[in-house]
């Protein structure tokens, strides 16, 4: 009899780990994605000392499915389950996933929002977005949003952004869905052809990129979020609309790459047209440049790799499908004269000459305010506004 209640507390006992063990394991339908280290062993239990079951590279999708000590219960893309240590795996949708965002939302859809060093109209700009460009935003304050995109950060007008005041999975690095003739971009449920498709995308429409492994991203776009082949990604803001240039006669495929003559040394991408002004990267020979706006000295671009804008001397980049000079023509509404200045201001005193609407200026600077001009020997400043 002794024996028998001796057995039966033995199999409760039992009963009741593996009920424990059950609820350790209980599947969470989240993914992971290895990184930190060059490979990562999988084993049997959530020890480093247990069995190993093998080895799995860097920017490797797992399924996560459980914990264990300081380790994942995951299963790999070649079937096998196992534990993984936590350290070097990038859970996905966990808390740090969940930012603050805003979507670019202009009323006037073929316009759009600049993006400036600072909280005021004045500020410099320092690029542009159309609609449908996600926004991390960091904070509001008096009708301006700071927002953080492609690790540069910057300024907007809010009433041009939808506030979706809630936070959703996202990060500050944005891609655009890049595919053959513009056709539908599949968003998939998990990193694999095998998982199904849960929504599709049009190509140019632009996510926000959570995390990234071989293969493929895990985005969020249009309030859902999941998994896009990274063939058809292409970070940055790379749609037709983008690459075109506001102004300067660029069109969808003008772009310019860096020829620097002393070819080991960088060519500095600066906030503004000056050699004084601050330097916001180091671009080598051989990096591709989408052009804003032209002009005879300085350019103002943007790096296909990072996303970062700003401007270059054009005698260090070699120009594609872009006029050897630059013209812009003089246009005031009322077809008026706009006035040539020798500085960029509306000072009485320095207005060099009166250019009659019609008339061909060669640009030497542009600028979203002010755009430096040559016209017959003359050199000086004229509100870009009047510039067509």
């Amino acid at each position: 009899m002794m024996n028998r209640k001796l057995r039966l507390c033995a199999l409760a006992a039992f009963l009741l780990c593996l009920l424990m063990a059950g609820c350790a394991l209980a599947a969470t339908d989240t993914y992971g994605v290895i990184y930190g280290t060059d490979t990562l062993n999988l084993r049997a239990q959530g020890s480093s000392s247990s069995q190993w079951l093998g080895s799995y590279t860097r920017g490797t999708w797992v399924e996560i499915n459980g914990s264990q000590n300081n380790f994942y219960y995951v299963r790999t893309p070649d079937g096998k389950t196992g534990y993984m240590s936590k350290n070097y795996i990038d859970k996905v949708l966990d808390e740090s996933d969940f930012v603050w965002t805003a979507l670019v939302t202009n009323s006037n859809g073929g316009a759009f929002l600049n993006f400036r060093a600072q909280p005021s109209y004045s500020a410099q700009v320092l690029g542009i977005f159309y609609n449908g460009v996600p926004l991390h935003v960091l904070s509001a304050s008096n009708g301006w949003y700071c927002v953080q995109i492609n690790g540069q950060t910057g300024y907007v007008r809010g009433e041009y952004v939808a506030d979706w005041q809630r936070k959703n999975p996202g990060s500050s690095t944005v891609a655009t869905i890049k595919t053959p003739n513009n056709t539908a971009m599949n968003l998939r449920s998990g990193p694999g052809m095998n998982y199904p498709v849960t929504r599709q995308f049009p190509g140019d429409s632009y996510v926000s990129v959570i995390a990234k492994g071989n293969g493929w991203w895990c985005v969020s776009i249009g309030g859902y979020w999941g998994f896009m082949s990274s063939d058809f990604l292409q970070e940055g803001l790379c749609a037709a609309r983008d690459q075109a240039a506001q102004g300067g006669g660029t069109s969808s495929t003008a772009y310019a790459v860096v020829a620097n003559p002393k070819s080991t040394q960088a060519l500095n991408l600066r906030q503004y047209a000056s050699t004084g002004s601050n330097v916001l990267d180091k671009l080598y020979n051989g990096t591709r440049l989408w052009v804003n706006a032209q002009g005879s000295e300085w350019c103002h671009v943007t790096n296909q790799t990072n996303g970062m804008t700003g401007y270059v001397m054009t005698a260090y980049i070699q120009l594609h499908n872009l006029p050897s000079t630059p013209w812009r023509t003089v246009s005031h509404p009322s077809g008026s004269y706009v006035n040539l200045r020798s500085s960029a201001n509306m000072s009485i005193n320095n207005v060099l000459a009166r250019m009659a609407s019609g008339t061909s200026v060669q640009v030497l600077i542009p600028g979203s305010e002010w755009t430096k001009v040559s016209y017959g020997g003359t050199t000086g400043y004229m509100l870009t506004y009047f510039l067509k």
